[in-house]
């Protein structure tokens, strides 16, 4: 069977064409909730789909003739086994949690300054030991602490640089300056990105801090060395977006569903953190508990005596906290913990991460479901030689889904459902 890429991209325009290209983009390569991973040299097949419905029909979906990748750039995530079990590390960090949290913090979204120029993907998409040098010769004088971008155009963030039906513009260079306040003195600081399409590099007070690659995933950078507290802060990230259908070492590398859409598509923020802090807090959930692992970082010099209190509380959603991201605010003023527990970690020596477990059952559970979504709030408190050091929260709730073994269905909490949609992504 034939086919033209012209008549796929002529097919959007009807709505039946969009339902058949959603489960096209199904079957494409996706990342971890967590950090971003890409598969090289994917194989350009046919891909025959049956789409099923009352305007059921036949779309084949053939390959295209695409320059060759030869990308080797390395994914920034990779496991360490420490104490406690493997950990996700993410450009020499911890993966943090990106949940909004009880920290001091820097918002930097808002206007930004953006200089479009047609940037080497060739460079974009090389092991950093080898393009490093040519980003930045492409970057030149615009990551300096002074430089002046009056001259370039004003662009929201988080946003994109290639609104439709805009498709000439694939890459740039973002600035902004921003001022720190001075209580920032001596403290760790994670700079975050809630997503940024498709590669991007980030420099900091002229300071070179890594890279991340997709367009999916948030991802954090430690800015520690490079901010100054109590003056002003520039900061430069170079995105470059490959347009589809040019590559095969991207992904998607084409045929999918939506707008090729490029920029700092997500929040960015610096978040300050002490030197005894938790990282983040996984939540494996059951019918009748769930399994915890917390995952802790001491930065500091010296070791310190650790403990980890660890409180579950109800949690309740209501018209004043709908729209607050903390989910601290959904714990009710007069709410008792369900669970309170401390956990006595030990001496812990400095430039250490670590893993602690702390599961717990629970009578009567609450189950989650769509028509009842019953959640609970997690809090972890990071206690450092008897002083409260930090503080996280996190929210979940208990449920759990299953194949059916004795028909084709599935099972949320023992009982069969029926899924009307899938999201693949934001939009």
């Amino acid at each position: 069977m034939a086919c033209r890429w012209a008549e796929i991209v002529a097919s959007r325009q009807s709505k039946v064409a969009e339902s058949q290209l959603t489960a096209i983009s199904q079957m494409r390569t996706r990342v971890p909730p967590y950090a971003s991973f890409q598969v090289r040299g994917m194989a350009n097949k046919c891909a025959l789909v049956i789409v099923a419905g009352p305007a059921a029909a036949l779309l084949a979906a053939c390959s295209l003739t695409l320059s060759s990748g030869k990308a080797d750039l390395p994914p920034t995530l990779h496991f360490q086994d420490e104490p406690g079990g493997p950990v996700a590390f993410q450009s020499g960090q911890p993966v943090p949690t990106f949940d909004r949290q009880p920290r001091l913090r820097a918002e930097l979204d808002g206007q930004w300054r953006f200089d479009p120029e047609p940037l080497d993907s060739n460079l974009s998409l090389r092991d950093r030991k080898a393009s490093l040098k040519g980003i930045t010769d492409e970057v030149g004088t615009r990551a300096g602490v002074i430089y002046d971008d009056s001259s370039w155009s004003k662009i929201q963030v988080p946003g994109t640089f290639n609104p439709p039906p805009n498709s000439n513009t694939t890459g740039g260079f973002y600035r902004v300056e921003f001022p720190l306040p001075a209580v920032w003195s001596g403290k760790f600081a994670m700079l975050k990105f809630g997503a940024v399409r498709y590669v991007a590099d980030v420099w900091l007070n002229g300071h070179y801090l890594g890279y991340h690659e997709g367009g999916d995933t948030p991802f954090a950078l430690d800015a520690t060395d490079a901010l100054i507290p109590g003056a002003y802060n520039n900061l430069v990230v170079r995105v470059d977006n490959p347009i589809w259908g040019t590559r095969d070492d991207i992904v998607p590398w084409g045929l999918a569903d939506w707008w090729n859409y490029g920029g700092i598509v997500g929040d960015v923020w610096l978040e300050a953190l002490p030197a005894m802090s938790a990282v983040r807090a996984d939540v494996t959930p059951h019918l009748d508990g769930a399994d915890v692992s917390i995952v802790l970082q001491h930065r500091g010099t010296g070791s310190v005596a650790a403990k980890a209190r660890v409180r579950l509380w109800p949690a309740q959603v209501t018209a004043a906290n709908r729209l607050n991201p903390e989910a601290g605010s959904l714990v009710p003023a007069d709410a008792e913990p369900l669970l309170d527990r401390t956990i006595d970690v030990g001496q812990v020596r400095d430039e250490s991460v670590f893993r602690v477990a702390a599961p717990f059952s629970i009578r009567s559970a609450d189950l989650w479901s769509p028509s009842v979504p019953a959640l609970y709030a997690l809090q972890v408190t990071v206690i450092a030689d008897n002083q409260p050091a930090d503080e996280l929260f996190t929210t979940f709730g208990l449920r759990q889904i299953r194949v059916d073994s004795t028909a084709p269905r599935l099972l949320l909490n023992g009982a069969p459902i029926a899924f009307n949609g899938v999201a693949l992504h934001e939009e």
